[in-house]
């Protein structure tokens, strides 16, 4: 019989599960608990968490949240990240982690409800953030009115000169 405790981590994770862009598997073993603080306010500053959580409860609430393709990658001491907002932001925050002496081992992830593999933060990683696919868009949409803009602006000034030398011309000399 589940305690109520365990009833509401499940709660916990399939709500986090349900709310999460992407979800990383990690292997938490070897790290130190300053390098996981570090790894935390790392992910959070990236608009993410860090949780350690018990296999067969995350397996629970993943079968309540849809997201039973996790099931290969949960064995060992897990550690859970949640993307909540830019995932390749997350990503290089992972990796920026990963250049340190100790490494988190990531075994795998969804992006959604679909499995990737271990090498899913290399990958991830290469992606444009969030900010730089807003800028590229912006740029692309802004380029052209620029553009027009740039014309209608010479198209006016061409009017005004022409017409400021036809009055020069019409005017009588002093």
């Amino acid at each position: 019989m589940p305690t109520s405790r365990k009833i509401d981590q499940v709660g916990d994770l399939t709500e986090k599960l349900n709310r999460t862009q992407m979800t990383l598997v990690t292997d938490y073993r070897g790290l130190t608990v300053a390098e996981i603080s570090d790894l935390r306010k790392k992910l959070r500053d990236a608009g993410a968490e860090l949780i350690v959580a018990k296999n067969t409860l995350t397996l629970n609430a993943a079968k309540e949240s849809g997201h039973e393709a996790i099931e290969p990658l949960l064995a060992g001491p897990t550690a859970l990240a949640f993307a909540y907002d830019d995932i390749a932001q997350v990503a290089k925050a992972v990796n920026d982690f990963n250049r340190g002496p100790k490494k988190l081992v990531v075994r795998g992830g969804l992006i959604g409800k679909t499995l990737l593999e271990g090498d899913v933060v290399d990958q991830v990683s290469k992606l444009p953030t969030r900010q730089q696919v807003l800028a590229e868009v912006v740029g692309g949409i802004s380029a052209p009115v620029s553009g027009v803009v740039g014309v209608l602006n010479a198209a006016i000034s061409n009017i005004v000169y022409t017409l400021q030398a036809r009055i020069d011309q019409l005017q009588p000399a002093e």
